[in-house]
């Protein structure tokens, strides 16, 4: 995942929200890990043990600094709900994850790994889609040895404010046959500790061009993991 010889730190971008904060307890926790640097539009809540932290505004991304690093995660993401506009969400879902990508090259990432969304597709008519395919687009184009793009469907997760949509995805998965072979089965919710699992389990292979991982191999990934909420 990292030189370890050289030190080269391991980047994680949106490390305040479910996936990213999930992701960071499992860096944090691996013994004789990687550096770890929470780049951040805020800052981090306490954690122990403690990654060095970058507090950054992601629209000038350009002017920081990062460390030297090998491999970089981004799980920055919001809701139309939360960020109020189109444009809003487009500022975060589309321009501060390929500005982190810009960045994470500069400072020497040959491998990214980005949390998407099921169904990105840059042409979907939907919006949401359309910005998470247009964001894979780009990150396509910036030229990492690896790039795996994962794809989660609806996300499950302790969050401080409600959603009503994910109250109810967590009340039909206790009685829907998700894991039955079928037209529902790539729609099923998944904890966000499981997608961190996931990711961090790609990242301990050979990654070389880019891979996309949808949400059934997602939960497929997750289930090999002791550790991963499911």
């Amino acid at each position: 995942m990292t030189d370890r010889a050289g030190r080269a730190a391991v980047l994680v971008a949106g490390a305040t929200g479910l996936v990213g904060g999930a992701l960071l307890r499992r860096l944090l926790a691996t013994p004789g890990g990687p550096r770890v640097v929470a780049v951040v539009r805020r800052p981090l809540e306490p954690v122990s043990p403690r990654p060095d932290v970058v507090v950054a505004d992601f629209a000038r991304l350009e002017r920081v600094d990062l460390p030297r690093a090998g491999t970089a995660f981004c799980a920055l993401g919001t809701t139309m709900a939360k960020a109020g506009s189109r444009e809003a969400f487009r500022a975060v879902d589309l321009d501060a994850v390929v500005a982190f990508a810009r960045a994470a090259r500069r400072a020497g990432a040959t491998r990214f790994l980005g949390v998407s969304a099921l169904g990105a597709d840059p042409r979907s008519r939907v919006f949401y889609n359309r910005v998470k395919g247009e964001a894979e687009e780009a990150l396509r184009a910036l030229g990492f040895e690896g790039l795996a793009l994962v794809r989660p469907s609806l996300l499950l997760g302790e969050r401080p404010e409600t959603r009503p949509a994910e109250r109810a995805a967590a009340a039909v998965t206790r009685i829907v046959p998700w894991n039955l072979a079928g037209p529902l089965a790539k729609w099923r919710p998944v904890p966000a500790d499981a997608v961190a699992a996931a990711l961090l389990a790609i990242a301990g292979q050979p990654l070389r061009g880019v891979r996309v991982v949808e949400n059934e191999e997602i939960h497929r990934i997750a289930s090999s993991d002791p550790l991963s909420v499911r």
